[in-house]
């Protein structure tokens, strides 16, 4: 899981693996959705469901903080998904979040105070001056960007804590059958952050066979990202400064595609599994992130870079999941294995129980396992004697650990067409902080930059004609 700013796209893919379920895509099969959070609808009656036109809307809050005064987020969305009598659905989707707080900037610790800098955007073009409680000073000259300066006490990990940011986003789906094809669909959707923004579409195809017990789909996706950070884009593995960089944008697209099965066993069993695979191809860098270059002997930083990813990526995935309906019980089991040519891989183990509680409440405990090697380009630092490689980076999201996911959904079926549902979980993740290759001070600091987090989902759900 992420969260920080230095590359926006990136805070955002931590929100999204977290509130990931929030909104119900409708328009893209159940069998191309790998969605680890994704709700149960309300109770239907007579006139809801297939056959029947009728609308659902969706809206929900997630509140996400990390320990420690970390980073946190506020993301209200709403969802209105619109059925057709003969199977067509149309949805709509916005989502709006603030995010801030401190989050590690990809320095080592050391045992002397550090000091860092980077570009900011000024809020109305005026400059201000934070004190000891920000943590930072902004520094804004004639002709040059402006500059927040910050410190980090000795003997702690180096944290930006002036990030903040907005995001607002749309997306949008549509599903039919289509002669005799089962479904049909496409959609879209546009994010835009202050130095960031994407752009994405999807088409899938789904055919039901066997008494329409087992379905078929195939889904393609596509996105394009553009990155134009403040105070321009950084050469890669150059020395961190308040200079002004290139100010051109730098683009990545997406191209991947979902093929999924869908089997009812039984009356009892319902089985999915996808296989994904996803092409990424332009500027993969998070252009605030530093990597420490530290002395040979002491370990004391001696310069922080910028970092350098590969400008390519291909990942492949691998997803089953087995829902059992034990009436009043409904176990979930998922497994998903996932490997890129970046030299990771993980593992993901899921177990969720809704216990329906009579007709109006439900809870819903669930619990998360994952596991992840290191990118072959990791390195929580890099030694002074050494020569530069040519990929580098300290970001540990691309390091090796591993995750825990916990907590609880409870659910309340207000109505026959209503229902508010509150989920609480926690994340924890945990890694090697003292790694074989640490030099002199380094083997007294903790280089695992982990993250704790517990955040909360509240969703509530209207059918209505």
């Amino acid at each position: 899981m992420q969260l920080r700013k230095r590359r926006k796209g990136s805070v955002r893919e931590q929100i999204a693996a977290l509130s990931a379920g929030l909104l119900a895509v409708s328009g893209i099969p159940a069998a191309a959705q790998d969605n680890p959070y994704a709700p149960v609808s309300g109770v239907q009656d007579n006139n809801f469901g297939p056959g029947a036109a009728y609308s659902e809307l969706d809206a929900a809050l997630l509140v996400y903080q990390e320990a420690g005064g970390r980073v946190q987020a506020i993301e209200p969305s709403a969802n209105l998904a619109v059925h057709g009598a003969h199977g067509e659905t149309f949805s709509l989707g916005l989502i709006a979040d603030a995010v801030s707080g401190a989050t590690p900037n990809g320095a080592v610790p050391s045992d002397q105070v550090q000091t860092f800098l980077t570009p900011v955007m000024l809020s109305g073009g005026h400059a201000t001056v934070t004190g000891a409680s920000g943590g930072s000073t902004i520094i804004s000259l004639p002709g040059i960007p402006a500059v927040r300066q910050y410190t980090a006490a000795a003997n702690t990990l180096p944290m930006d804590k002036g990030f903040h940011d907005h995001r607002g986003a749309i997306d949008f789906n549509w599903s039919q059958p289509l002669g005799h094809i089962s479904d049909v669909g496409f959609g879209g959707g546009f994010s835009r952050e202050q130095d960031y923004q994407a752009i994405s579409g999807n088409a899938h195809i789904a055919q039901n066979f066997n008494g329409d017990n087992t379905t078929l789909s195939l889904t393609l996706n596509t996105e394009l990202d553009s990155s134009f950070p403040f105070g321009g884009v950084p050469a890669p593995l150059t020395v961190m400064s308040g200079a002004l960089k290139s100010p051109s944008t730098r683009d990545k697209t997406q191209l991947g595609f979902v093929v999924g099965l869908t089997e009812v066993v039984s009356r009892r069993w319902l089985l999915q599994f996808n296989y994904s695979f996803d092409s990424q191809s332009g500027y993969q860098n998070d252009p605030y992130r530093i990597i420490s270059v530290v002395d040979a002997t002491s370990g004391e930083p001696t310069a922080n870079l910028y970092e350098n990813r590969p400008n390519h990526r291909q990942s492949q995935s691998l997803f089953l999941d087995n829902k059992f309906d034990f009436d009043p019980f409904v176990t979930d089991i998922s497994l998903r294995y996932f490997k890129d040519d970046w030299g990771i891989t993980s593992k993901t183990a899921e177990l969720s129980e809704r216990i329906n509680l009579g007709r109006s409440f439900f809870i819903e405990p669930d619990v998360r396992w994952y596991q992840q090697s290191a990118a072959n380009f990791f390195h929580y630092f890099l030694n002074g004697s050494d020569p530069l490689p040519a990929f580098a980076s300290s970001d540990t999201r691309l390091g090796k650990f591993s995750s825990l996911t916990y907590g609880m959904k409870v659910g309340f079926n207000l109505t026959g067409r209503t229902e508010l549902d509150l989920r609480g979980m926690y994340y924890q993740q945990t890694g090697d902080g003292h790694p074989a290759d640490a030099i002199g001070q380094l083997r007294q600091q903790n280089l695992f930059a982990g993250t704790k987090a517990a955040f909360v989902f509240l969703e509530y759900t209207w059918n209505f004609h």
